[in-house]
């Protein structure tokens, strides 16, 4: 009787795994887990941020229509490829170039197969994709990425295989390694998402604790505005490459901010190499997002930058370099758009000529070597005249021997 319940048991516990998990490949870099892609994007769209995206600006009636007409120019039905995106979704990447989308189990899977094909061929020009039906499940991507997953044998943590939500990464660097795990926690008004970054061995234990060691800042230090972001480490290259392993991009282009003249682009590219932490820019982005939206470069730009400087020289030969114009006023250098750059003892500032600080209910944790605030309802009552509490926040700090991150949407 005894053994009977234990085979019961196994049972069961084997059918609460996911069989997309099957397919796993060997030797994956990254992998990104979805139980139910329709309750999830049902959870986005509930949170005030989602909200505004998908219905106030309107971009789900906009995606919806242009996929809907490359859908039934094709004579696909909408609800059959919906149908596909309502089930488990699994991403797989074995480097920077082979990637693998996995959808199902849909009845729908083998007869879109040929027409989603050519779908994504039309749309995005991914002349090379692959797309495979088994077992009501599609695969799709590079031919080397999709026979590897359909050929599965890859492993993941017991803890994971139950999980609505996880990403799970094995990141092999020349001098470092990490395990990446991404997981989603319960909260009730908003999503969170956790990102613990693990040492494989003590080099690469030593190299976090150094990246998670954060400096001492004067309680007047920040400023804050609508967008804040903070890096305060012993070790800021090393930082930036964590944010990467956690799935952080913070590249310039990246950011709803960016400076309006190639010159001053230039500046900070020369000046970046003499700068160091704690340093942190801030922005009032809303009408700068409107500009965006509407097409036009932003031309009311708020913005406050500062950092510690390595050298005292560093901003007169940065703008010398760039051969940018500017006039010298006491310890500032003022350039012809109105941006000032002024020293401050061992620190610089970047200013433009209008800035109101924000206050902030979130702000930095004394241990938080990473620290991102999006004010969302500052960007609602510019774009649509009316706006609820709405964020995206994000902070990153050492714990127990390993980096932690939180995403928070709201």
């Amino acid at each position: 009787m005894k053994k009977g319940i234990i085979f019961i048991l196994l049972i069961l516990t084997a059918l609460s795994f996911s069989q997309i998990l099957n397919y796993v490949p060997e030797n994956f870099k990254v992998i990104r887990y979805v139980k139910d892609l329709s309750e999830f994007y049902s959870e986005i769209k509930s949170l005030p941020t989602g909200r505004f995206l998908t219905e106030s600006l309107g971009l789900e009636m906009m995606i919806q229509g242009v996929l809907e007409s490359q859908l039934l120019s094709r004579d696909i039905e909408p609800s059959d490829f919906y149908d596909l995106l309502s089930h488990e979704f699994l991403f797989v990447q074995l480097n920077s170039e082979d990637t693998c989308f996995v959808l199902g189990p849909s009845e729908k899977a083998k007869k879109l197969k040929d027409s989603i094909k050519s779908l994504v061929v039309d749309l995005l020009g991914m002349e090379d994709v692959v797309v495979v039906e088994k077992d009501g499940y599609l695969f799709l991507g590079t031919a080397k990425a999709v026979n590897a997953s359909l050929k599965g044998g890859g492993k993941i943590p017991d803890t994971l295989k139950t999980a609505d939500f996880f990403g799970y990464g094995l990141l092999q660097g020349e001098k470092y390694s990490f395990t990446v795990v991404s997981t989603k926690e319960s909260a009730s008004d908003h999503l969170s998402i956790k990102v613990e970054i693990a040492p494989a061995d003590d080099t690469s234990r030593n190299f976090l604790e150094k990246v998670g060691q954060p400096r001492k800042v004067p309680s007047d230090y920040y400023t804050f505005g609508e967008l804040t972001v903070i890096f305060n480490t012993e070790n800021y290259d090393g930082l930036l490459d964590v944010l990467s392993s956690a799935g952080f991009s913070i590249e310039s282009e990246n950011l709803p901010v960016q400076l309006p003249e190639s010159d001053i682009e230039k500046v900070v590219k020369n000046l970046f190499e003499e700068l160091e932490p704690p340093m942190f820019l801030s922005a009032n982005v809303s009408s700068a997002v409107m500009d965006l939206i509407a097409g036009s470069t932003p031309t009311n730009l708020e913005v406050v930058a500062k950092a510690r400087l390595k050298t005292p020289d560093a901003v007169e030969n940065a703008l010398k370099a760039a051969g940018v114009q500017y006039r010298k006023e006491g310890r500032c250098f003022v350039l012809e758009n109105g941006l000032s750059i002024c020293t401050e003892g061992d620190t610089v500032v970047l200013k433009s000529e209008q800035f109101s600080p924000r206050d902030l209910d979130i702000t930095p944790a004394k241990n938080d070597v990473f620290f991102l605030f999006l004010d969302m309802k500052a960007v609602m009552e510019s774009l649509v005249g009316e706006g609820e509490e709405a964020y995206i926040f994000a902070r990153g700090f050492y714990k127990d021997g390993k980096m932690v991150f939180y995403v928070n949407v709201k």
